[in-house]
């Protein structure tokens, strides 16, 4: 019998807004991320992350070891601040996000996907 624990994790979603009209351009950008934000993102303990899109809405899908743990990495990381300020242009904070729907749309970007 196997006793070996493994490590706990949470999946979670949640929705951002594109500017209408930039939905191409923000699939072209982030089709690859930076190698120093994916470094980043492992360190404060994510696992996986997709994105899908469906019109203006992208649908976040997260698996990390700890979600309050991530944010509160991510949230201090100058690397990810830095992206943060590079996609801001591409997102409508505007108006509030939907709520995750079951259909999220086509998928834009895995976490598993080459960095640049």
């Amino acid at each position: 019998m196997d006793t070996e624990q493994v490590p706990p994790t949470e999946t979670f979603t949640f929705t951002t807004l594109l500017r209408a009209g930039r939905e191409q351009d923000y699939e072209r950008f982030h089709r690859a991320i930076p190698a120093e934000l994916d470094a980043a993102m492992r360190a404060a303990g994510v696992l996986g992350w997709q994105i899908r899109r469906q019109g203006t809405t992208l649908t976040h899908e997260v698996t990390a070891r700890s979600r309050a743990r991530m944010n509160l990495i991510l949230e201090g990381d100058e690397v990810n601040r830095a992206w943060q300020h590079e996609v801001a242009p591409f997102l409508d904070s505007s108006r509030p996000a939907p709520a995750p729907d079951a259909d999220a749309g086509a998928l834009i970007w895995d976490f598993s996907w080459p960095t640049r």
